[in-house]
């Protein structure tokens, strides 16, 4: 599998007219965000989507491994939810790297603000054939 990025994922491209447009920060320690979810995200009223939440933490996750140059795609995600996520507040979103191996790596993440975690998140990413091991 050769990845390959064209500015239209749903969650970080910034030409999909109804994507989330993710800002995200990418360093050696991992990949971070903040953002404000709107209304339009809801699942419950008033209440964050737990799908949404989920992007958020599998795209922070892939950007973490990204951030060491390393392509990969989600084989397997497991999230926590912790706290409901009420709309229309802003949130930070953090995920890092805890091992890596010949063809997974593993990654961590979590939602939260100043007040609680929201959710969190594990996963294991499959490396892309563009990336050495």
């Amino acid at each position: 599998m050769r990845l390959e990025r064209d500015n239209y994922c749903f969650a970080c491209g910034k030409d999909n007219p109804r994507g989330m447009k993710l800002d995200i920060e990418v360093d050696n320690d991992g990949a971070r965000f903040s953002y404000y979810v709107p209304r339009e995200f809801q699942g419950w009223t008033d209440v964050t989507h737990g799908g949404i939440i989920s992007t958020m933490l599998d795209e922070v996750m892939v950007w973490a491994a990204a951030g060491q140059e390393i392509m990969t795609v989600t084989a397997e995600i497991t999230v926590r939810f912790k706290n409901p996520l009420p709309t229309d507040q802003l949130v930070h979103v953090e995920g890092q790297l805890v091992e890596q191996g010949k063809r997974l790596v593993f990654a961590q993440a979590r939602v939260f603000d100043e007040k609680k975690v929201y959710a969190e998140a594990n996963a294991k990413l499959m490396r892309a054939r563009n990336t050495p091991p």
